[in-house]
């Protein structure tokens, strides 16, 4: 098989987070704000809140409190 032929190795999510820059992590951060998890399908649900918890982790972890904060909706309550 040729190098080129060949898949990236997999990421997680929380793996590719860390991988991408903070404007664009800010970018994702308020584009969940506006994704509402009970719009989802219901089996589609869980891994929707567990990416948003990913990108408030790691928004936290940067210490982009507004990028986090831009990232939860109205009403959002961390468990």
């Amino acid at each position: 098989m040729k190098p080129e032929e060949a898949a990236p190795p997999f990421e997680t999510w929380p793996e590719h987070l860390k991988d991408i820059g903070d404007k664009e992590l800010t970018d994702l951060a308020g584009d969940y704000c506006w994704l509402v998890e009970k719009n989802r399908p219901e089996d589609q649900r869980a891994e929707f809140q567990r990416r948003r918890e990913a990108i408030l982790a790691e928004c936290e972890r940067r210490g982009l409190e507004k990028a986090a904060k831009s990232c939860r909706p109205p009403g959002f309550h961390e468990e």
